[in-house]
């Protein structure tokens, strides 16, 4: 048996009576009922369901789909007569046979990619066919808002079958992606004696250890259709929590649509796609009513954290004018295990500024609530709620020995990664290789599910209109990361994503506020609690030796200014701190050399005025500062060992040093810098998060045309109708952007480790296609560059003190770019005329968003409309370019498996 991660197998007895139960008098109820409905509907002679032949006799698999279909119907007929129907239950739903009958609504090689049976909400099944208002396109993605419950069917099938429980997880996958109300999902195998039953949810996948013989054991098939049919909708995996907008009716539960009646599905409701769509959500601090999603893709990877965020308003104040109601920011996510409470590191920060006023505090996004979610009085958590606790079965006795031997893998190296790829949609359902779960696989990771409602409002910070607010805007968001740092907070997620232009704050008026605006830092749930700066600082201790007269004596080159006692004493602390054991000064003196030279060069390329005698102190390198010990979370003690970390990041902008699984090293100086304060495995520190920052600026230079955050033609014109040498110029341009920002994880980890390891490339592969309208901006991008590779180099007070050097880099540009003449100056009135409206379009199209209005209903059902809408491929305001923009030349590095969708079925017979 192979190794499996994110799956396990729990008792079929357990998993039946915990995420099916039933009561017992009910169920013997139900299955008596079934017997006397129908005699022949189970054979108790020949213990055969109606419609299946007997074991040996020949069968085709489309014989499966109508008896069980028959069965399933008539089964959940009888059970709601027992269980009288209920608000908080699937309303109206119907077994539905679509092998047999093909979806007319689709394309016929759609077709083929659909489950065989499913659980379907009634009165979507018929009416997405029927919509005459939706285009065939939109009724794909419609199509897979109607199930309940997804079936997979074979005439036989082999509990270890790769393939078939990767065609049956898709479909739940779907099913999530698709319902934004869903928190997890249900799929059936079915094959002529067998049935087993599967549940998916954000932290991986539960099945049966054994299936039901569903023949021998008529009771136990009872037991699951019966449950499916009278459970309420949040043990089906609904959200009782949200609910879709319908004025001027109250709003209602997409498990309690009906085919007929005021309740019935009307397309006003269907807003165009995921983003539009309206939502009611009742949280501990009120109803909210949903304006716009601002990002639900990371919903597409159904593995992981679910975040969806909108833009919100109170549902009691939803009449008010737009103009002057408060708008907020609601973003809902499923927390893993050991991950940081994002409001909890919220409500900290805006407590220590309460305490102790801090002007950077503002830069950071201002919490209005957050909550763990609950259903009932219970947690919605993955391991407790929705899995109910059960224990993994044993494996099975006939396991090799061979197979259960654990993989030769470095646990730590891998460990649990929380890396997160925002363009690249990845799942596990590949990995799905065995039922049984081996030894070493990576288990489920529990998750909880959990709400932060920010007070601020804003876009992604591509919507600059002049280059003075593009550093402005950066410039505030260093403050606000410095802010948290010091006060032991690690973002660990710097992405143009998470750099907000705040448009609108809590209570303040909703006309749009180009003026004025202030970047903002939002987006803490990867971020980590560590000591505050104070507590690791590290005492500096002067050296009796002098070391002046050794520095003069060890100088083989000519030096670009000269140094006092001072600077000689910070360096040797600097390097002495890395050794274990006392070494004499004059060991070091090599090593002080190279980093004191290059901190000259650096002084003197960054155009900082020397001093006037020419003689360098600590405070001219910026070196009068403590250096830190190691950031470690604030609950660990002092003698805890930093190992490796789950990573963290968004990679086109995350830190070299963390994506690279290996050592990564600068060496431009030929030195010999011995041993590391920060030494590998490297632990995240306040450095890779600048480092992040770097990439985000130089990503919008390159990627973008000026401000409004147009993409540049290159990266959008048709490649094949231009000419030399421009095809030349589009080609080379695309192949910087595939394997810096678009490509796969491995491709840009190999990109950036060579380009650390060569710094030299840096200006002839990046700078080189730095767009004109940021060519001011090539002089900060340079220094920034070196910036990087002398703290990575050395380690030393460019390393620990990133935020100074980095703030005074930015603060430097923003004088520039104000001081710049007309004449060299990119911007102009009319663009910024431009970019303005263009971001106070946005911001009077998310506040100002028509309420979901029902339509006059006439004759027939009208069309049902997707209570999630059509899912958007492409990233929302601030992720790199799609992946879909592929470029030639490539480096040739392996690129990330892409996102599975079920396996696109043969065609098995004439559909009708």
């Amino acid at each position: 048996m192979k190794d499996v991660d994110h799956i396990r197998i729990v008792p079929t007895r357990d998993f039946l009576d915990k995420i099916l139960p039933i009561d017992h008098s009910v169920l013997n109820k139900i299955y008596a009922n079934v017997l006397e409905l129908d005699s022949k509907l189970y054979n108790t002679e020949k213990m055969l369901w109606k419609g299946f032949p007997p074991s040996g006799k020949a069968l085709k698999e489309d014989q499966l789909y109508p008896p069980f279909v028959e069965i399933a119907n008539k089964t959940a007929s009888e059970a709601r007569k027992v269980h009288e129907d209920k608000d908080d239950q699937v309303r109206e739903a119907i077994w539905v046979d679509y092998h047999s009958n093909a979806p007319k609504s689709l394309e016929p090689d759609a077709a083929w990619i659909r489950p065989d049976c499913a659980l379907a909400i009634a009165g979507l099944t018929s009416s997405i066919e029927e919509g005459s208002s939706i285009a065939a396109q939109e009724k794909k993605a419609l199509w897979w808002l109607q199930f309940v419950v997804a079936v997979e069917a074979k005439r036989s099938y082999d509990q270890n079958d790769k393939d078939l429980i990767t065609q049956l997880l898709g479909y739940l996958r779907l099913v999530m992606v698709e319902q934004k109300d869903r928190r997890f999902a249900i799929g059936l195998f079915l094959s002529r004696n067998q049935l087993s039953v599967w549940c998916h949810d954000r932290s991986g996948v539960l099945g049966m250890d054994v299936p039901i013989l569903i023949h021998e054991n008529p009771k136990e098939f009872v037991h699951v259709i019966a449950a499916l049919a009278i459970l309420p909708a949040h043990r089906l995996g609904f959200d009782p929590s949200m609910q879709l907008a319908r004025e001027p009716l109250s709003p209602i539960h997409t498990y309690r649509l009906s085919s007929q009646g005021p309740d019935r599905f009307d397309v006003a409701m269907y807003k165009k796609n995921n983003y539009a769509t309206q939502w009611v959500i009742t949280t501990e601090n009120g109803v909210f009513l949903t304006l716009k999603a601002l990002s639900v893709l990371r919903t597409d990877v159904v593995i992981g954290s679910g975040c969806m965020v909108w833009a919100v308003v109170r549902y009691d104040e939803r009449r008010q004018s737009p103009d002057t109601r408060a708008v907020y920011v609601l973003k809902q996510w499923w927390k893993s295990e050991g991950q940081a409470d994002e409001g909890a590191i919220y409500e900290y920060l805006q407590k220590i500024n309460d305490e102790t006023p801090d002007p950077d505090a503002q830069y950071i996004a201002r919490m209005h609530h957050h909550e763990t979610v609950k259903i009932g009085d219970e947690v919605d958590s993955t391991d407790s709620l929705i899995q109910r606790g059960l224990k993994s079965a044993p494996a099975p006795p006939n396991t090799s020995t061979a197979a259960s031997k654990k993989r030769n893998r470095d646990i730590e190296a891998e460990a649990e990664e929380r890396l997160h790829v925002s363009i690249v949609t990845e799942d596990n359902t590949p990995m799905v290789a065995r039922y049984v779960v081996g030894p070493n696989a990576t288990a489920p990771r529990k998750r909880t599910r959990m709400r932060v409602i920010l007070a601020v409002f804003g876009c992604s910070m591509r919507f600059f209109t002049t280059l003075q607010e593009l550093i402005e805007l950066l410039l505030h968001s260093v403050r606000g990361h410095r802010f948290a740092y010091v006060h032991g907070v690690l973002q660990r997620d710097i992405s143009l994503a998470n750099l907000l232009i705040t448009l609108m704050d809590n209570g303040a008026s909703s006309q749009p506020q180009s003026q004025g605006t202030r970047g903002c830092l939002i987006d803490f749930d990867h971020a980590k609690r560590i000591q505050t700066v104070s507590e690791r600082n590290i005492d500096f201790e002067e050296d009796d030796t002098p070391l002046l007269p050794m520095y003069l004596q060890a100088e083989w080159v000519s030096t670009p200014g000269r140094i006092n006692e001072a600077v000689l004493q910070r360096a040797l602390h600097c390097f002495k701190l890395r050794d274990p054991k006392p070494i004499p000064p004059i060991n070091y003196i090599g090593t002080i050399v190279f980093y004191i030279h290059a901190a000259l060069r650096y002084h003197k390329s960054s155009g900082l005025t020397p001093p006037v005698d020419n003689v360098f102190t600590p405070e001219d390198f910026g070196w009068n500062t403590a250096l830190l010990t190691p950031p470690r979370e604030s609950d660990t003690t002092p003698n805890t060992i930093p190992k490796r970390e789950p990573r963290s990041g968004t990679p086109p902008y995350a830190s070299v040093k963390i994506l690279s699984p290996v050592e990564v090293r600068v060496r431009r100086q030929d030195s010999e810098v011995k041993g590391a304060l920060q030494s590998y495995p490297v632990v995240h520190d306040a450095i890779h998060d600048m480092e992040s920052f770097f990439w985000v600026l130089l990503y919008i230079c390159i990627t973008r045309s000026g401000p409004g955050g147009d993409r540049r033609k290159e990266l959008t014109e048709d490649f094949n109708a231009a000419s030399e040498p421009r095809r030349t110029q589009i080609l080379e341009l695309r192949r910087m952007v595939h394997c810096f920002f678009d490509g796969g994880l491995e491709i840009i980890t190999w990109n950036k480790k060579e380009l650390l390891e060569t710094p030299s490339e840096f200006e002839a592969h990046l700078l080189l296609h730095v767009h004109s309208y940021f060519e001011p901006l090539k002089p900060v991008l340079r220094q920034w560059w070196e910036l990087l590779l002398l703290a990575y180099e050395f380690e030393g007070y460019e390393y620990h003190n990133i935020h100074k050097f980095v703030i005074e880099l930015l603060e430097k540009t923003l004088e520039m770019v104000r001081g710049l003449p007309a004449n060299e100056s990119t911007d102009d009135e009319q663009r910024t005329r431009d970019a303005t409206k263009k971001r106070d379009d946005f911001m009077h199209k998310v506040t100002h968003a028509d309420l979901v209005v029902r339509t006059a209903q006439v004759g027939t059902a009208s069309p049902p409309l997707s209570p999630t809408g059509l899912r958007m491929t492409t990233a929302l305001y601030g992720t790199p370019e799609s992946q879909k923009q592929q470029a030639a030349g490539g480096r040739d590095v392996p690129p990330s498996p892409p996102s599975p969708t079920p396996a696109q079925k043969k065609q098995k017979g004439k559909h009708n």
